[in-house]
């Protein structure tokens, strides 16, 4: 039966053992190094007699196979594109005869992503060891075809000069084989020969996991059994950007020296030892860390001048934080909301949507116009119907940028029908003001009704799904909250609906905007924060 193969960046990987581990990590049997969306350990390939099964290993982005989400595991056929993280593409397929029988006429295809020799500026040593099985597999590969050849033309020979020349077809089989032994006993003196027997190890205790690099830092090593070890190479997602030699091994690394780094989420830095003999001794751990290469505007102490609501400027274009300053700043805007809900919302894809809506409300005046609705807003919500100030305050910032003028049916602050407030009962505190009202006390208490019921009576107290939802009845809500896997704290793969993944975009870049006016060239804004951290 032909082997099955994955095809994937222009080169392919036999699928010939049981599992075949798929993740972001070069321990991997397939690797994408360079692809943050996929996981360290992503997915695996299962063989059964002479089906494949591909299962999710609960990754953060997810797997699909012709388009279709992977849930638990699916049957793989030929033909099949398999997608891992949204991002990296393969092809499952079958090796053709023709493949099967050339197939030693093929440079081998490295099954575990990038080695240490084809990182740039390897060293001597490094290139040594990848190239070590190269080297096994040329020699073995010629022996055996040399010696193939031979026997093959003395059969043919003596077949010619003589009917009767079977005891010289035997002899060139036993040749034959005699080339294939010395094939194998090549191949395992090489690989014996790469294979270290030193017991060093290392472990990286400076940076920490969950670092951010923002200046030059040096890499502090602890190590044990380092006697045999000749020097260390040190990667970021597998590739090399430093070697060091003993006693400490320490090297600095610099973030300015790698800017693309600096994209918002995590890169992982390990460190390989080398032995005196020039071989790869097994790698230890990696940390997990992030790079900012751009200086973090402090901001200033200028005071809020409360104003009458007047319509926005336009925007700045001042301000255009990185992807490592959303990041950080989306994690700040999540801990403002009570009820202990776990959320995580580092996916690249989602910060880069947030990224560029956030262009969109940085807008100067957003929080003078604020100000002024400021004890209206907290009465209603925070101290009548008991909701986090940050949910009622960024949903009129993403709705309507404090802004209360009625675009067609939406009014006021949260741009709610009167309909929609009327036949739900929302409206029942109003008396005959309406949602229009310059007070804005009657859009903000029916708004914080309204938010209560989505809040609580749908997510169970969860603010951010409740944010996602608004704008739906609370009988909605529920349908699309039964849509929902059970376990949804990774909120942009668990949304999936395009307008639902639109409003979650709205609310973070409202929100992180409206937290972090001076990153986004507004010198005259303040955080929404200080209006809901008055006492009242």
């Amino acid at each position: 039966m032909p082997n099955a193969i994955l095809k994937f960046d222009g080169r392919e990987t036999t699928i010939d053992r049981d599992v075949t581990t798929i993740g972001r990590t070069s321990d991997n049997a397939v690797s994408f190094p360079a692809d943050s969306n996929v996981s360290r350990y992503h997915a695996e390939i299962e063989r059964r007699g002479g089906d494949h099964y591909i299962i999710d290993l609960k990754s953060s982005n997810g797997t699909t196979v012709n388009g279709s989400p992977v849930n638990g595991e699916t049957l793989l056929a030929p033909g099949d594109v398999i997608v891992f993280g949204g991002s990296s593409e393969a092809v499952f397929a079958f090796e053709s005869p023709s493949e099967t029988t050339t197939k030693t006429d093929k440079s081998p295809v490295t099954e575990s992503g990038p080695s240490l020799s084809e990182a740039p500026g390897m060293s001597a040593a490094g290139s040594e060891i990848s190239s070590l099985g190269s080297q096994a597999s040329s020699e073995a590969e010629y022996a055996a075809r040399n010696a193939l050849q031979q026997g093959i033309s003395n059969a043919t020979g003596a077949e010619v000069s003589t009917s009767s020349s079977n005891p010289t077809v035997l002899i060139a089989g036993i040749v034959v084989g005699l080339a294939v032994v010395c094939a194998v006993a090549a191949g395992a003196f090489y690989l014996t020969r790469g294979t270290s027997g030193c017991s060093a190890t290392a472990r990286i205790i400076k940076p920490e996991p969950g670092d951010t690099i923002t200046s030059p830092v040096e890499i502090e090593v602890e190590t044990e059994n380092a006697e045999c070890v000749e020097r260390a190479v040190f990667l970021i997602d597998g590739q090399e950007i430093a070697s060091a030699s003993g006693p400490d091994f320490s090297v600095t690394l610099d973030p300015k020296e790698h800017p693309e780094l600096a994209d918002g989420v995590d890169h992982n830095l390990e460190i390989v030892l080398i032995d005196q003999d020039g071989r790869k001794i097994a790698p230890s751990g990696g940390v997990a860390l992030a790079f900012e290469t751009r200086a973090v505007v402090k901001p200033s102490q200028t005071p809020i001048v409360a104003q009458t609501n007047s319509q926005p400027g336009k925007p700045t274009g001042r301000g255009q934080p990185s992807l490592v300053q959303v990041s950080e700043m989306t994690q700040r805007l999540v801990k403002q909301f009570s009820g202990n809900f776990s959320y995580n919302v580092s996916n690249k894809q989602f910060l880069q949507e947030v990224q560029k809506r956030s262009a969109e409300y940085a807008v100067e005046g957003y929080s003078q116009r604020a100000a002024a609705y400021r004890d209206t807003i907290n009465i209603a919500f925070v101290r009548e119907q008991n909701i986090d100030p940050p949910f009622a305050y960024f949903t009129a910032m993403s709705r309507s940028k404090f802004v209360i003028e009625k675009q067609g049916a939406d009014e006021g602050l949260w741009r709610l029908t009167t309909a929609f407030v009327t036949d739900n009962k929302y409206n029942g505190m109003c008396g005959t003001e309406t949602l229009s009202d310059p007070s804005q006390t009657c859009a903000a208490r029916s708004a914080a009704l309204y938010a209560k019921a989505i809040i609580f009576g749908v997510f169970d107290g969860d603010a951010i799904y409740g944010a996602v939802a608004f704008g739906k009845s609370p009988q909605d809500a529920g349908a699309w909250k039964a849509t929902l896997p059970q376990n949804r704290s990774d909120v942009w793969t668990s949304i999936r609906t395009p307008a639902e993944r639109e409003q979650l975009v709205r609310f973070f870049a409202a929100g992180i905007v409206s937290e972090n006016p001076q990153a986004f060239g507004l010198g005259k804004d303040r955080p929404l924060s200080e209006l809901y951290r008055v006492a009242m």
